[in-house]
């Protein structure tokens, strides 16, 4: 049986249907080719070993193609040749090994179509049931000379490498090698023409290895950094695509995390906790998020102080029924759902929300008569834990999950506490066992997502193709108190998307995730400790969402994991949150998660492209796709972006130019360009701006006229007059050229008019211009304003946006939540004293007009003070700068800094303001 198992599972994970490569014996000689229309494979077919690739026409030969097994740490000599046989697509040959047990090894070479590698598996039939302990293979490069070689470490854990990649001096070709498990270590010898590899296995049955990739690439003149060109990422990353269990999605996932909103506070054994928890399936169906992970009490069904496990939260799992599952005390098909359960279900299914439960692998689950075969002694499970290595445990699992999907109609699974505990047998054994758990789910019933917590991060981009959804967010854990502030903020909301950004660049680039795993994380989590350092099991903290940190959240997460639209904290289990959240508010953010169905191809193309990680989500032609610029800093910033290959944008085979257009927060067409043209930008504080880059070719042209420079519509009547509406700028600002229109015809304009006003202007052909900039009258107060010479001047636009915001979010804040929270009552007018690395002990003091004022300090944290989680000071300006117009001077007491570290005096919780010119 477990041959059997072993086997299934290796072929499984290799198998996807592709057009088939071709096949030849090589006339009058004793070889044999693998080909495809990229690469072809010579072996010999008196060794059975590779001697050549031929990739793209450029020739690579090899010798000394090895593959090793160790049974009970002695390594087999398996080099008698005694069979091959071929496939479709693939060639395998079995060899006897010189002891006394007629042990015979095969190797099995597979070439499918578009694959830029061959892939090559190892199987043992273990007749006696020895423990093998471990594999190696080598080759030798021997026409090409290796000039530089990278071997690329796991960032998330140094004892793992992921990858090798060697680069030739000729011809910019280079070679990658990878097993397809987290586990291989590579080297090199010999010039670094010998590239070996190896991983240790322990387990005693018949055993069919990962895949060994070898590929192949152009090099790109790009590099994401000195050890991963561009093509390195993109030839990885493209390689692991081939191996996934399940379709490719057409649309992102859009998720919440219950546990996020600490919904293990509530209690659904009572009306209340039922009523409150269907206002958070409410807010789901609101505004597009498909499925929520659902993990609150049920005093009727189970009880926290009988967990198992080393957090004790068993009590939530499996929709509350995780201990009774682990004692068989309730089982799918065989026992019914509990009222208070059910009727959750029923209600998401009404609101076309999916609920997904929380499961802890490794628990001890019970199974009459069968048990045994799993459950060893550990105190993570409070007496005993079953092992993943256990194929047993591996089969009773996967029929749980199914029959628990299908009896409840869950939408997925949400994976935690997926930790190799069993000593007895090795981490490798019990991370296939798992990793064959979930491709055979996905297998089954490929409809379900899975969210994965603390601990998938570790495994590595082969771990990652079996999860139908994503890895672990942030990285890390989401309680706000484990991760650090990276920049200075009072929103927690940019404070956690900082955090996944640079995470997700990480991933993207460093561990070649493909964009359909990165996890998104969009808000933050509510803190959960109170302020004795206690676990509060009932409502808490409620109130909580950050109303203007949301919006950087949220794209934040689209540009860096588009596909996975991850949502934390709700605004629903607060009856005011609920009902009061703008209109306006609710209509963006459900534009926005509609819009990653829209762009799949550009989100799944997306890259990190420069030291400030800014993310191009280019269209796979090359020519057209977004840009989401992000400025973490408070003061204004030009970023300097050049239209090429770094952007993933290719030069154009046809005549034509681009337009980059800013859609959020407004919408203009800022600029055009050429290839390898560059654009100076300039970008408010606290902001993340985005841009459509939009090719026109000169056959094709364009319909409509286009207006370039400032917000605005143009049509033409009469086929002479122009007309341009609608035109508005930031008070205080010009146009930085005058305003630019591009005609679909090169028609003869007779008079141009702006906003009902005629205006002179130029015109050559297709382009026309008018004759002066633009001017916006009034008092400029971008977003994160700089308090210049001490002194707070505001404008009465301010003060009509504060007291609208107040009007059209008319919640009642507690002075605690106001002081606990400085993203809380975003009607306030701040004043932020920027200061990198804050120290929570400084006395800083501060007079408006020679008034004392108060000094808040801001915490990323809320009852559970955390002096390594503080964000800085603030003053509460709302109930002092009251009049438009008025210098208000501030002077403020500040302890000895370091040069740099005073960034300034900043003017929080403005949004842009739009007026029409003079």
């Amino acid at each position: 049986m477990h041959m059997i198992f072993y086997i299934i599972f290796a072929l499984t994970f290799a198998s996807l249907t592709y057009s088939n490569p071709v096949i030849n014996r090589v006339h009058g000689k004793n070889l044999f080719e693998l080909s495809n229309e990229y690469l072809t494979v010579q072996f010999d077919l008196s060794s059975g070993r590779i001697v050549s690739f031929n990739y793209k026409s450029q020739l690579i030969t090899i010798n000394n193609e090895t593959s090793v097994m160790s049974v009970d740490n002695l390594p087999l000599n398996c080099l008698k040749l005694i069979n091959y046989n071929q496939d479709i697509n693939s060639i395998n040959f079995t060899y006897s090994c010189s002891d006394s047990t007629n042990y015979q090894l095969t190797t099995i070479y597979t070439l499918k179509s578009n694959w830029e590698f061959v892939q090559k598996q190892i199987y043992f039939a273990n007749i006696n049931n020895r423990n093998i302990t471990s594999i190696q293979t080598a080759f030798t490069i021997v026409n090409l000379n290796i000039p530089s070689v990278s071997i690329i470490q796991n960032w998330q854990d140094g004892n793992k490498q992921h990858t090798i990649f060697l680069r030739s001096n000729s011809s910019a070709l280079g070679i990658f090698a990878t097993w397809q498990n987290p586990y291989g270590h590579y080297s090199v010898a010999s010039n670094n023409q010998v590239v070996n590899s190896s991983y240790s296995i322990g387990i005693s049955s018949s055993y069919l290895s990962e895949g060994f990739l070898i590929g192949f690439y152009q090099l790109s003149p790009y590099w994401h950094t000195s050890d991963i060109n561009y093509a390195e990422r993109a030839a990885y990353e493209k390689a692991t695509t081939f191996f996934y269990p399940a379709p490719a999605r057409v649309q992102s996932i859009k998720h919440a995390v219950g546990w996020d909103s600490n919904d293990y506070q509530i209690d659904i054994s009572t009306q209340q906790g039922i009523d409150e928890y269907k206002r958070l399936i409410d807010r789901c169906s609101q505004v597009g998020i498909k499925s929520i992970t659902f993990a609150p009490s049920n005093a009727n069904v189970s009880s926290r102080d009988q967990s198992t496990d080393d957090w004790n939260w068993e009590s939530v799992l499996f929709l509350t029924l995780g201990q009774k599952i682990r004692l068989e005390q309730w089982k799918p098909r065989r026992d019914p759902i509990p009222p208070t359960i059910q009727e959750l279900l029923d209600y998401a299914q009404l609101k076309q929300v999916k609920l997904v439960p929380y499961v802890y692998p490794p628990l001890g689950y019970r199974s009459e008569g069968r048990d045994q075969a799993w459950l060893y002694p550990s105190i993570h499970c409070r007496t005993v834990c079953a092992s993943l290595a256990s194929i047993e445990f591996q089969q009773y699992f996967l029929q749980l999950l199914i029959d628990f999907a299908q009896v409840t109609g869950i939408g997925g699974y949400a994976w935690d506490y997926n930790f190799f505990y069993d000593y007895n047998h090795t981490t490798y054994s019990q991370w296939r066992g798992w990793q064959w758990i979930r491709s055979e789910l996905i297998i089954a019933l490929p409809h379900l997502i899975m969210d994965h917590r603390y601990a998938s991060q570790f495994d590595g981009p082969w771990s990652w193709i079996t999860l139908n959804g994503y890895t672990s967010p942030l990285l890390d854990d989401e309680n706000p108190e484990t991760y650090p502030i990276l920049n200075p903020t009072l929103h927690t909301d940019k404070v956690s998307a900082d955090f996944m950004r640079r995470g997700n660049v990480q991933l993207r680039l460093h561990h070649f995730a493909s964009m359909d795993v990165i996890p998104g994380f969009i808000g933050h989590q509510t803190e959960r400790w109170a302020a004795d350092g206690s676990l509060p099991w009932s409502d808490n903290d409620l109130r909580d969402f950050d109303l203007l940190g949301f919006s950087y959240s949220l794209l934040a997460n689209i540009a860096t994991a588009g596909l996975n639209l991850v949502h934390t904290m709700l605004p629903a289990r607060d009856l005011q949150e609920f009902q009061l959240l703008p209109e306006e508010f609710i209509q963006f953010w459900t534009y926005w998660l509609k819009w990653t169905d829209e762009h799949v191809e550009e989100i799944r193309n997306g890259i990190p492209f420069n030291a400030e990680e800014d993310w191009s989500l280019m269209k796979s032609n090359g020519y057209e796709g977004f840009l989401f610029l992000f400025n973490p800093s408070y003061k204004q910033v030009e970023r300097t972006i050049t239209f090429d290959g770094k952007l993933n944008l290719q030069q154009p085979v046809e005549n034509g130019y681009s337009l980059l257009k800013e859609i959020y927060p407004q919408e203009r067409f800022v600029d055009s360009a050429n290839y390898n043209d560059s654009i100076r930008l300039l970008l408010d504080g606290q902001s993340v701006t985005v841009y459509q880059i939009i090719f026109i070719p000169i056959t094709s042209g364009i319909d409509q006229p286009i207006v370039i420079g400032a917000t605005g519509n143009a049509s033409i009547e009469r086929q002479t007059i122009l007309r341009i509406d609608g035109v508005c700028g930031e008070p205080g600002t010009q146009t930085t050229f005058p305003l630019f229109v591009i005609l679909p015809t090169n028609g003869t304009i007779s008079n141009v008019f702006v906003n009902g006003k005629e205006m002179t202007f130029q015109q050559t052909l297709q382009f026309l211009s008018l004759n002066a900039n633009l001017s916006f009258p009034g008092l400029y107060l971008p977003r994160s304003a700089e308090v210049l010479n001490n002194t707070i001047i505001v404008s009465d636009l301010v003060l009509k946006q504060l007291q609208k915001r107040q009007s059209d979010y008319p919640i009642k804040w507690t002075e605690k939540e106001l002081n606990d929270a400085s993203w809380l009552g975003p009607h306030r007018l701040l004043l932020f004293i920027c200061i990198v690395n804050p120290d929570a002990q400084w006395n800083i003091t501060a007079q408006i007009d020679n008034n004392p004022v108060v000094v808040h300090g801001g915490y990323n944290t809320r009852d559970h003070i955390d002096v390594q989680r503080f964000m800085g000071y603030y003053i509460d300006l709302t109930n002092i700068v009251t009049q438009p117009n008025v210098e208000y001077h501030v002077s403020i007491k500040l302890p000895q800094l370091t040069p740099g570290q005073f960034q300034g005096l900043f003017l929080e919780n403005i949004e842009r303001i739009l007026v029409e010119p003079l």
